[in-house]
Order: C-alpha cells, then structure tokens, then sequence
C-alpha cells in the first residue's frame, strides 16, 4: 500500500511537471499573435463606408499588431457573402470584419442565412457610430425635411431613394412609415454606388452616413437637408437634426465594428479589442473619422457583445412591425 502510494504521487508531480510546460507554451502561441498577415473582409463594393473605415483603421492597426492588414472587398446579397466568409473562416484571428448595419439587421431580413449570427460571430471592437443623414440631388426642389415630407405626401410615385445596403433600406423604410410617404427604393451594392447615384440624379435622394457624398458635397450636386438625430454633428454643424425640423425620435445610424469567427480564443479578441481601442484613441485616427461624421469611444468586447445581441433583436421587432417580407 505504502509502495503504491508513493508511485501515485510520483506520478502525479510528473503530470504537474508536463502540464506546467503546456501553458506557458499555449500562453506563448497566444503572444505571438498575429503570426502572419491579417485579411480585413469588407463585405461591400469600394467607396461605401465599410470600405473607408476599414481603410482608414487598417494602416495604424497593421503598426499597432506588426503585421500587415489587407483590405479584401467581399460584396454580394447584401453583405452576407463576407460575413459568411469571416464567419466559416478559421478561427485564429486572421481573418476579421470590418462591418456596420449588416451584421445586426441582415438577420432581420433573410430567413435562410447560411451562417448564425449569435454562434458564428464574435463582436471585437466598435469603431465609430456614424448618424445618418438625409441627402438629397441638388435639382429637388426642398429646402428642408417638412418640404420634402409634403412633397412626397403629395407627389408620392415621383419619390425615389438609394440603398447602398440594408441599414440604409430600413432607414428610408422607417422615414416613409414615420410620415406616411411613399418613396420607391433603389438598391446598390454598396453605399459608395448609392451616393453617386444621388449625386448624378439616377436617384433623388438617400439616407445614410453622409461619407460617401463627400466628393460630391464640394461640386453642389447633393444636398445635406438634415441629420437623422437628436444632437448636431462636430463635423456638420450648419445641418439641423430631424428633432429640430419638428421629428423627434427620428435617428438612424450605424455602428463600424470589427468581428471574427466564433471560437477564437479569448486572448486573441481581447488583443484586438485593445489594439483598435489604441487605434481609434490616436488623435489623428479621431480627427479623420470626425471628418467623415463619425464619433468613435472604446467599448470593451462584453459591451459590444450586448449591444451586438440587443440590436439584432431590436431590428428583428422593427422590421415585423414594417411587414417587411423576409428575404429567401
């Protein structure tokens, strides 16, 4: 007994040896992320605001890791080729999402998505939300939100709005429920492609992040009529809320966010969330996203992973009472 006791123990110091020289060599893999170069998925064409905010992070973020960060535009039914992509890729951090109203309203929309968004999806870090703004051509003759309401309430079929994706679909949608107007929606694959239509009169008017319109705001070919919110933009501060043309209650926007595969490991995510909170925290990095009317706060990846569960219910409840059919 006393033989076999002692071999018990022997053993079990030889076991807390050998597994005392695991973790320090998982800890180590763990430190050594990223081990190669990192694929940035924009799930949308170039020029939209998923492509200019990834473009804008991922030069500082590729510093901040020690390795590259390549941009790779993913586009398809409505962002959910590269979200699929990010979601069935490997887990190991590697290949991440640069999305915004995609990732929390295409559930709402699409009754077959190939991938889940709760158990394939792991929120990493916000970047910047981005209120949305009515912008319309020059030639439509409104100066401001009452006219084009009265407008569109009165010449209802002539009425026609760009859609860059799904968060600026459910905008337009919700601003005609709101006011009892109808407004016909025309999609584009990605917001750069629904700007510029605005800004060349195939469209009259858009709501959504004002950054695509920038190159077209100089030329006086569209219109800012308001923001879709309740406080003034630092970087608009001559455009007037919805709340301040008599629409309180009225805001649309998006939140930029970066995801990854689920499963990661929780070091991993935990790396990025504080490397992109460096990131944005840059002076520089929050002067350019204020310029493209956005207002960015580090959030942790709990934090994120709320807000991430909350709103896709929260537009799941929007769009059942729109009636809006699901999409197969």
């Amino acid at each position: 007994m006393v033989d076999d006791v002692k071999q018990w123990v022997t053993a079990l110091a030889g076991t807390s040896i050998a597994l005392t020289g695991v973790w320090p060599m998982q800890a180590l893999a763990q430190a050594q992320y990223p081990e190669r170069l990192i694929r940035a998925v924009v799930p949308f064409a170039t020029g939209g605001t998923n492509d200019i905010t990834a473009r804008m992070i991922t030069p500082h973020l590729a510093k901040t890791l020690g390795q590259q960060v390549v941009v790779e535009n993913r586009p398809g039914a409505a962002g959910n080729i590269g979200i699929e992509a990010v979601a069935k890729s490997v887990p190991d951090g590697h290949t991440i999402l640069f999305s915004a109203t995609a990732s929390t309203q295409n559930p709402a929309l699409f009754r077959n998505l190939r991938f889940d968004p709760i158990n394939d999806i792991q929120p990493v870090a916000a970047i910047a939300e981005y209120p949305y703004a009515i912008v319309i051509n020059n030639h439509l003759p409104v100066k401001n939100v009452r006219e084009l309401i009265a407008l569109g309430q009165k010449n209802a079929a002539t009425l026609n709005a760009s859609a860059g994706g799904i968060g600026t679909r459910l905008s337009v949608e919700l601003f005609r429920i709101r006011n009892n107007i109808r407004i016909e929606v025309v999609s584009y694959n990605g917001t750069g492609q629904a700007a510029l239509a605005v800004a060349t009169g195939e469209t009259q008017l858009a709501i959504m992040d004002p950054s695509p319109f920038l190159p077209f705001f100089a030329s006086g070919r569209v219109r800012m009529l308001a923001m879709v919110s309740d406080k003034r933009l630092p970087a608009y501060p001559d455009v007037p809320t919805t709340a301040e043309a008599g629409l309180p209650g009225q805001r649309a926007g998006a939140t930029a966010a970066v995801y990854v595969a689920a499963k990661t490991p929780a070091a991993i995510v935990q790396t990025l969330n504080t490397a992109i909170n460096n990131v944005i925290s840059l002076p520089e990095v929050k002067e350019l996203l204020r310029k493209q009317g956005g207002v960015s706060e580090p959030v942790s990846v709990a934090e994120l992973t709320q807000w991430y569960r909350r709103e896709i219910q929260t537009w799941k409840e929007i769009v059942a009472r729109a009636k809006i059919p699901p999409v197969d």
